[in-house]
């Protein structure tokens, strides 16, 4: 008792070089390991920063959300002996006779991920949920063995409970059903559709729980992708949410969104998505059926070439990143991009005046006013580095504008539920697809005009009068952009 009172002694009067010692020794180990691990220059300055001025609370900051466990662990949880089932079998790369100055770009897409296009499928834009939830929950309705659903969030609102009892009729009808939800996008609904769809018998499960002792490190990590397929014969991608708010006709709060239907060979990469995504959630293998071309369609109108992009945190990181370069690179008329939020990183952005020094017209939409405010002042801030070499922003009128494409010449495309901010591209599992098509490049170009018919050009002379204080805080926001 003595020897432990006299150690208490001994600390109050020492306490403050103790903590020095400890905040000193955490400190350099926190900053050896953003040097060694980290490979973003501006991001590692900034943990070193925060870990050196903010004692404790900086150190602790980093150890819980500024490292990648998930690739480790998806390489723990997926070993390869699993992963064969999911993998393609390796062939020939084919260029499906599209044009000579693409075949470089296929040729490296194939490096980024190796998973080749495949022609033959016909992919269909659904403008708002007005047009595609009404396809979505047909479409479950005519299932006959197989869903699954994954959504990051899914409300329990009026449209929501539409999804529930359509999943619930399938599933008594004995149709095999997943459904998988992000950790963190399930509690926008407060996890009601979550135990809705439990309690009707439907089998769902959780990517990243946010709730856990063991996954509160995995918080900053979100499963962003939307993918339903039914029975290998129909699915549908892109960045819309399972809200009642996507229906603009009667909301209250209107979210425009695009989705597609795909029906086609690549479906068979889309589900594989799935499966590889309820494995690593819940350790299950699940069984899902593969395309079978339908003699009765004619195939003329599956034009597209298409693969699916798989991006995230893991073992796939970089690669919507990388596949974006790649193809800006190969940009020879024009670039087309909509996206809610823009904040690109440097090498994207050098990327796209890259292209706008070379004569291409490179045109941008975001929204006006998009739903987190920090975004809009960060895009802000960036408009005048944006514009330099002709490059072209407008901001959507609209109310908030959560379409997601690039459209580069007349060709290719690139759909799906990235965006274009550190977010998305750093921390999100995303699923895109790699489009090639005139035809279905002709379809987005309208859309993209007709998005553009209600948008403002960004102009330099409004840039320059914006407010001194406006400017400031923009720019002090922007110093945060990599962890908005």
């Amino acid at each position: 008792m003595q020897v432990f009172e006299e150690l208490l002694e001994w600390i109050s009067i020492h306490w403050v070089t103790i903590t020095v010692i400890l905040h000193v020794s955490s400190s350099l180990l926190t900053s050896l390991h953003v040097l060694l691990f980290k490979e973003n220059e501006r991001t590692s300055l900034a943990w070193i920063g925060l870990v050196i001025f903010s004692p404790v609370v900086g150190t602790l900051f980093y150890w819980l959300f500024g490292i990648n466990r998930i690739k480790r662990l998806a390489q723990r949880e997926h070993p390869q002996t699993i992963k064969q089932d999911f993998c393609n079998q390796e062939k020939p790369i084919d260029f499906h006779e599209l044009p000579e100055n693409w075949h470089s770009s296929i040729i490296a897409g194939y490096t980024i991920h190796p998973v080749n296009c495949v022609a033959d499928n016909q992919i269909e834009p659904l403008v708002n949920g007005d047009t595609a939830y009404p396809a979505m929950i047909e479409s479950i309705e005519h299932a006959k063995h197989y869903i699954v659903l994954a959504s990051y969030i899914f409300d329990y609102d009026p449209l929501g409970k539409q999804f529930v009892n359509a999943l619930a009729a399938a599933h008594q009808r004995g149709v095999t059903v997943n459904v998988l939800l992000d950790g963190i996008g399930v509690g926008y609904s407060w996890r009601k559709s979550d135990r809705a769809l439990k309690k009707l018998g439907v089998q769902t499960a959780r990517f990243l729980p946010a709730i856990s002792f063991t996954s509160i490190r995995f918080i900053n990590l979100r499963n962003h992708r939307k993918i339903l397929c039914i029975d290998g014969e129909v699915a549908y991608i892109g960045g819309m949410n399972i809200s009642k708010n996507n229906v603009v006709k009667r909301a209250s709060h209107p979210v425009d969104d695009i989705h597609f239907k795909v029906i086609g060979p690549v479906i068979d990469q889309i589900s594989q998505v799935f499966k590889e995504d309820w494995f690593f959630a819940t350790g299950s293998l699940i069984q899902f059926p593969s395309f079978k071309q339908n003699t009765n369609e004619q195939k003329s109108n599956n034009s597209v070439v298409a693969r699916v992009i798989q991006d995230g945190p893991d073992e796939h990181h970089n690669r919507a990143r990388w596949t974006l370069i790649n193809a800006l690179a190969c940009a020879k008329t024009s670039v087309k991009i909509m996206t809610p939020y823009f904040i690109p990183d440097q090498i994207l952005m050098t990327s796209l005046h890259a292209a706008a020094l070379r004569g291409i017209s490179v045109e941008i939409i975001v929204p006006e006013h998009s739903n987190i405010l920090f975004v809009d002042w960060v895009m802000e801030a960036n408009f005048p580095r944006i514009t330099q070499h002709g490059i072209k922003i407008y901001k959507n009128k609209r109310p908030f504008d959560h379409s997601k494409i690039v459209i580069i010449d007349d060709i290719w495309s690139f759909i799906g539920s990235t965006n274009w901010d550190p977010r998305s591209l750093e921390f999100n599992f995303e699923i895109n697809l790699e489009c090639f098509d005139i035809d279905f490049n002709a379809k987005l170009t309208v859309l993209f005009a007709s998005k553009r018919e209600n948008s403002e050009l960004v102009i330099e002379d409004e840039l320059t009068r914006l407010a001194t204080y406006k400017k400031i805080r923009n720019n002090l926001v922007r110093l945060f952009s990599p962890y908005l």
